[in-house]
């Protein structure tokens, strides 16, 4: 079979044998470059024109010629993204120009001409309207990105204005999908992130040419993305030299105050202004020589820094709730200089209004960040001849950081992290037989590191030990807290004057010591080939037929250390130590010289030999490796001028690999002998259907409708966790008994003293992770697409659109597991093989009934058939979109759009919003069956309205230069808001306890940003523009997210179809799982603000361009 699927992947996408048939010429449009294309008729007698020479030019390249054909048809394709093409037509002693011409990336720019007698001269454009595609594609070009007012300063900020995106906290989520499933490509070479799959190489929008995103309906060239499609190109050299240096401020001092999100969970808040963020930066092109190699280069550094203001606070007790429900003073007033008698009742206050508890302000410190960034970006392009044509593009972006933590010792130590992002891309583009056909060919490498310690290293031998439920004032005793903290914090010191209650408690926050915790020095890397080719045919109309392949083999090296060899938990109230720590387990013919450890789990998984690892020991670094690969074809078949067929198929597979060092072992927990691949994922038929039609006859029009299926591309954090052999192992101590004496500042013991005695933990032992099994067949993750659509160019430049979009998971890929948590099985989640099984049911049948291989397999079975048990995924995502578009022209642009949608299901993608978790294929959510109840409902981008608007107006100031104003406006739903408890394995926000969505959702929100820009020539071609970006004119901060953990201590199971009312009879459950008599202890922060939108802040900016 792998023998015929790469025969396959030749027939489709290399060694297409072309028909012969063919008598006009093809210029397809790649990633990368875009196409003009147009019918030229005699005006007098409204025919076709055959034999019209077009000549096109730009400052950009060289000139090129084509001829129309019998239909009076011609296209050129392979054209730089950008304005001021100029189109030439000649017809006997007939001459025709069309200036102003804008080509986009990966687009046919449409340009009818009719001849008429007298020579023409016309400015602008052709129609907005693409009748070939059914794309849903937003792009922004020079103009735009220079004048519309965009939040941040690279791409990943600019493409908020597509219609049906929104920022989901990781990325830009886009059609319901979330932000973890788009594919990015900047200069046609892939940079999404290889272990999560976010944007891995941010570039300036000052570095753009264009930004094309496209949400939905794309062909069968596009794959690996069940979210969108976002392709950047950036600029190029030209036969002018020409650059800009550039700059932009957003100083704190024109930043409003960020409003306090306090919590009632702990006594420490945080609030982070920005003190300043500067890019500055200089890009410069030309020729090397002219016509025929041309570069372009472009450098900028970003300094940023932030204060982040830690407050102190402490809970009053000197308030009353009078008879008529208000308190004896307001909520937000200070105590009396002296208490009323009978005012303190040891219950802590609370705004009777909102059942939040009132807290007063202690102390305050400030603490600053700092990040450093550098852009580097280069681009070479060669024109050999005008059909042979070349481009080497690199990128460097290395990047450093600092700062400290909050809820815990500030001054204990320093955080570092740094990264280093680059890219290098080849790509040649040939026409051959007269340019009837034209193949593209792109090598590109990608690599990303990053690295994250205490400053230096000084504190990385030291466990990061977090305390649960004591108080700061006990705390303040470590020596972090000042004295006025301190002070506040004591309870009963003889200064207190609440006597009666703890002033400073913790309710399940944490307060941290100790070392950085989770270490990192990893590194991704990505190297890629693609080949396409395309040529156009006549028969029964025109078929344009484009195919290709591409592969990537993609690796990744992740350490897996904590610093100090282990991660301490310590819940003092409770009287328990929990010590987490990555082990190593023995395989079968392993040297025991190395696993001198025990590895037990005392609820029932067995012992074995291990290694406890620290960092640096063999066994923490792990190196992973997919190979993946595609094939495809497809046909755009024009019927007629304005009917047109788009039908394709793509082929995509994917292997998943074990990390290097664990092939061709014996995996000690499930028996299994690993062998070079985990996970196939082959037999991914993706087709595609389109089917447009252009009634205007003229290029102004379309109706559409589309049809696709769509896989994922799993990225690599699989790789490292399951397909890594990670092993954890949780040692609980019983702090009274095991880890002597109570220490002063911590309320309790010290937990690092639990690993000194040498005893086995007195509360249990608990192996996570590790015994990762792959349930035989499983099947790629895939979703369908249905899409109706129109598009009208009502007047010239004003175009008018329509849209309904429906998308649905087919199949998910997840880890469950069967045994609580001891194995885990990649799977299909409520389905499994009926074949599969079989075919394990014979191989068990064959071996000796009692034999140790059978018991195992037929073990094995009943997990792989349990997964039918576990509730099907599901993710249903529809939207009817009105857009409303406006070139710029006549001075103006505009873009705005509606869109109504739901987005409901029991399974939201690869992020799970709800615990924070981002592990995309392997999270939690179905990791244990008895929490997969009350999932089903809306989900956490479900924003049923969104309303969007950018637009802009020059004004023409004449020898004064021009002046330009702008408005970015956006009015949006809130999200829906659940009921989160925590589980005894699993911990925090992982049980549903009420349905989904069901208890209400944030705030409706809105917001205006303003743009203001000034330019002036200076003479000699240089042109001076200042500009400022006002955000969030109305100040509105709004809500982000709230908390919605009801529990941070007592675990609890969900509430099957419960409501709210029911919270107050939910019980505790042990850590059996069984429900006990004890009520919960709700979290008192539940249902606060948790994040909000960023304050009222302005961006300053100059811009010379010569």
């Amino acid at each position: 079979m792998k023998g015929a699927r790469l025969t396959l992947a030749l027939a489709m996408g290399l060694g297409i044998v072309w028909p012969a048939a063919s008598d006009r010429p093809v210029h397809a449009q790649d990633l990368t470059t875009g196409a003009i294309a147009g019918v030229v008729t005699d005006a007098q007698t409204g025919e076709p024109a055959v034999g019209v020479t077009v000549v096109v030019t730009s400052p950009r390249t060289r000139a090129d010629t084509t001829f129309t054909d019998v239909d009076g048809t011609y296209k050129f394709a392979g054209l730089t993204p950008g304005d001021g093409y100029v189109l030439t037509f000649y017809y006997g002693d007939q001459t025709a120009e069309r200036r102003g011409v804008r080509v986009n990336a990966h687009h046919t720019s449409t340009v009818p001409m009719a001849m008429q007698p007298e020579v023409i001269v016309v400015y602008g454009e052709g129609p907005d309207v693409d009748p070939t595609s059914t794309a849903k594609i937003t792009r922004l070009g020079r103009q735009e990105l220079t004048h519309l007012v965009l939040p941040g300063t690279d791409f990943e900020s600019s493409i908020g204005s597509t219609a049906g995106s929104q920022n989901d906290g990781v990325g830009v989520a886009l059609s319901g999908s979330t932000g973890l499933e788009n594919q990015f490509v900047v200069d046609g070479m892939s940079t999404t992130g290889l272990s999560y799959g976010s944007s891995g190489v941010p570039v300036l929008n000052d570095f753009i040419e264009e930004i094309e995103v496209i949400t939905g309906g794309y062909n069968a060239e596009y794959g690996r993305a069940t979210g969108g499609v976002i392709n950047v190109v950036t600029r190029s050299g030209s036969n002018e030299l020409a650059g800009s240096v550039f700059g932009y401020l957003e100083p704190g001092l024109l930043r409003a105050a960020a409003e306090r999100t306090p919590t009632q969970a702990t006594s420490i808040d945080t609030r982070s202004d920005l003190d300043y963020d500067l890019d500055v930066g200089a890009e410069v092109g030309g020729p090397i020589v002219k016509d025929r190699a041309w570069f372009w280069v472009g450098v900028a550094p970003q300094l940023t820094r932030t204060t982040t203001t830690r407050i102190t606070k402490r809970r009053t007790d000197c308030r009353q709730l009078m008879s008529d429900g208000t308190l004896s003073t307001a909520a937000d007033a200070r105590c009396p200089a002296e208490i009323p008698a009978g005012y303190q009742d040891g219950v802590a206050d609370a705004d009777p209004t909102t059942g939040f508890l009132i807290y007063e302000d202690l102390d305050s410190s400030k603490h600053r960040t700092r990040s450093r960034d550098l852009q580097l970006l280069g681009k070479l392009n060669l024109a050999v001849t005008p059909a042979h044509q070349g481009q080497l593009s690199v990128t460097v972006q290395p990047g450093a950081s600092s700062g400290a933590r909050m809820f815990g010792k500030v001054d204990e130590q320093g955080l570092d992290s740094t990264s280093l992002a680059t890219t290098a891309s080849l790509r040649w583009t040939s026409k051959f037989d007269d340019g009837k056909t034209e193949l593209e060919a792109v090598l590109g490498a990608y690599r990303s590191a990053q690295t994250f310690g205490s400053t230096g290293g000084a504190r990385d031998d030291l466990r990061l030990q977090t305390l649960y439920g004591g108080n700061l004032g006990t705390w303040s005793l470590l020596g972090g807290e000042t004295t006025r903290t301190r002070q506040g914090c004591t309870d009963n010191d003889g200064g207190d004057p609440y006597e009666f209650i703890v002033n400073c408690p913790d309710d399940g926050v944490g307060y941290s010591i100790g070392g950085p915790g989770a270490l990192v020095d990893d590194w991704e890397r990505r190297l890629s080939a693609r080949i396409a080719a395309v040529h156009r045919v006549r028969a029964f109309g025109s078929h344009e037929l484009k195919a290709g392949a591409d592969l990537e083999d993609d690796q990744i090296e992740k350490i897996r250390a904590y610093s100090g060899d282990s991660l301490l938990q310590n819940y003092v109230a409770l009287g328990e130590v929990d010590v987490t720590r990555w082990v190593e387990l023995m395989p079968p013919d392993g040297d025991a010289t190395r696993y001198g450890d025990t590895c037990a789990d005392s609820t029932g998984g067995g012992s074995y030999a291990c290694n406890f690892l620290a960092p640096g020991e063999p066994g923490t670094v792990i190196h992973g490796q997919t190979f993946g690969w595609a094939a495809y074809l497809r046909d755009s078949w024009q019927l007629r001028p304005n009917l047109t067929i788009n039908a394709g198929v793509r082929y995509e597979e994917q292997r998943l690999r074990y990390a290097a060092h664990l092939r061709d072992r014996v995996d000690p927990l499930t028996g299994d002998r690993l062998g070079t691949d985990a996970m196939v994922l082959d037999g991914n038929w993706s087709p595609r259907l389109g089917l447009l039609y252009d009634w205007t006859k003229q290029g102004r029009s379309k109706v559409y409708g589309s049809w696709g299926r769509f896989y994922e591309s799993v990225p690599m954090d699989i790789n490292e966790r399951a397909f890594g052999g990670e092993v954890s192992l949780l040692q609980r101590y019983d702090a009274g008994t095991q880890c002597g004496g109570a220490i002063q500042g911590y309320g309790g013991v010290d937990g690092n003293a639990c690993l000194g005695t040498g005893a086995e933990p007195g509360l249990g032992t608990t192996l996570l992770g590790g015994g990762t099994l792959i349930a035989p067949d499983v099947k790629a993750q895939y979703m369908d697409e249905a899409l109706l659509g129109a598009e009208y160019e009502l007047v010239e430049d004003l175009k008018l659109g329509i849209s309904y979009q429906h998308r649905q998971l087919g199949r998910v890929i997840e880890d469950v597991s069967v045994d609580g948590a001891r194995t885990y099985v990649i799977a299909n989640p409520g389905e499994w093989s009926r074949d599969a099984e079989a075919d394990l049911m014979a191989q068990a049948a064959a071996l000796p009934a009692g034999s140790e291989e059978r018991a195992l397999l037929e073990a094995q079975l009943d997990q792989y058939r349990a997964i039918r048990g576990f509730d099907r995924p599901r993710r249903d995502y529809d939207a009817l979109e009105l857009t409303v578009s406006r070139r710029f022209s006549k001075a103006i642009f505009a873009q705005a759009s509606y869109t109504y949608s739901k987005n409901r299901g029991n399974y939201p993608g690869l992020v799970s919003y709800d615990n924070g978790q981002v592990d995309p294929n392997i999270s939690s959510q179905y990791d244990l069956i008895e929490l997969l109840a009350n999932r089903d409902g809306p989900l956490p981008l479900d924003r049923p309205h969104y309303v969007k608007v950018d637009a802009y107006y020059t004004f023409d100031l004449k020898r004064a230069g021009a002046a330009t104003a702008g408005i970015r406006m956006r009015a949006l739903s809130g999200t829906p808001v659940d009921v989160l408890g925590r589980h005894a394995l699993y911990g925090v926000g992982e049980s549903f306890l009420l349905p989904r969505g069901s208890l209400r959702r944030t705030d409706f929100e809105q917001s205006v940003d303003l743009h203001v820009d000034y330019g002036r020539s200076l003479g000699k071609g240089v042109t001076l523009q200042v500009f400022a970006d006002v955000f969030n004119v109305l100040n509105d901060q709004g809500t982000f997210s709230v908390d919605e953990n009801y529990t941070y201590l007592s675990s609890a199971n969900p509430i099957v179809g419960g409501t709210y009312e029911d919270l107050i009879y939910a019980k505790e459950t042990g850590t059996d799982g069984k429900e006990t008599s004890t009520p919960l202890t709700r979290n008192p922060n539940f249902g606060r603000v948790a994040g909000r939108y960023a304050p009222l802040s302005a961006r300053l900016g100059a811009r010379i361009t010569f």
